[in-house]
């Protein structure tokens, strides 16, 4: 099978910036396949550019290269890396964009990327996304070896930011957790999986959802059931607890940032 070599980056469809990229690995590996995840990441936003890596990687075949720049370090004294996690390669800057791939259960090896051999000269100071590593995301489609691409980096010396931590009060059968993304809908994506609403055998129509003092009563199967314009929550096919209002924008409605709080609660609490 082709390699494939899939694009994630905060650069937008106006400039030519991912044409670039892709016409340099296209160069260098002509018979890989070419994969856009996303390129509309909000501008340097790395935790968002981490969930949406962690959602969409799953679905890609082993040794799947994933090539991700979202890089507001670029030129500075951050590191870039290589990374083999879950049977897939990631080439990315190491500024914690790599965060839900850095677990023991998907880590498999890493190296800070050292291969002047491979870059594009001269190199820039402000696009490394296409003198570095687009030419390694090549490399690795052309079979380089993992080692040859650099110096092992053990997995706790690499960048991780904090991730949101759930408070699940099994006692009362509560959820406290926070907004992680908001999409182009509006829609509000959480936290608090449905695996959590389980684990503590919250019936789904008999809870209660609070977020910015607003109150959303059980949860509906999909995003028209409810067709009033009213907030509502439901399960999303990432598998995490959402808001959103058919035919508007939660977002715009709550007036929502990411990090927001959100609660779900048994209705028989207050």
């Amino acid at each position: 099978m082709s390699p494939i070599i899939t694009l994630t980056t905060d650069f937008g469809l106006a400039d030519e910036y991912v044409g670039v990229m892709k016409g340099i690995i296209l160069g260098r590996a002509p018979q890989a396949k070419l994969v856009d995840i996303c390129h509309k990441i909000k501008a340097q936003d790395i935790e968002q550019a981490a969930f949406v890596l962690q959602a969409a990687a799953p679905y890609f075949p082993p040794d799947t290269i994933h090539l991700v720049v979202v890089d507001p370090g670029v030129g500075t004294n951050r590191r870039l890396l290589a990374l083999r996690a879950g049977g897939q390669y990631f080439v990315a800057p190491d500024n914690g964009v790599l965060t839900h791939f850095l677990t023991d259960d998907f880590f498999e090896e890493a190296v800070y990327l050292d291969c002047p051999r491979l870059y594009l000269t001269p190199l820039s100071n402000t696009f490394h996304g296409r003198d570095i590593m687009a030419p390694v995301a090549a490399a690795l489609a052309n079979n380089i070896s993992f080692q040859d691409l650099g110096n092992n980096v053990i997995k706790e010396q690499l960048t991780k930011f904090i991730l949101p931590e759930l408070q699940i009060d099994a006692i009362h059968g509560n959820i406290s957790g926070v907004v992680i993304q908001i999409d182009h809908f509006g829609n509000l994506t959480t936290n608090i999986h449905q695996r959590d609403i389980e684990r503590l055998s919250l019936n789904p129509a008999e809870i209660e959802i609070v977020i910015k003092q607003k109150k959303i009563s059980g949860l509906t199967s999909t995003y028209g059931t409810d067709t009033t314009g009213k907030l509502q929550g439901l399960i999303g096919s990432r598998g995490f607890l959402e808001i959103a209002v058919t035919g508007g924008s939660a977002a715009e409605l709550l007036k929502t940032q990411n990090h927001d709080p959100v609660k779900v609660l048994a209705k028989k609490n207050p």
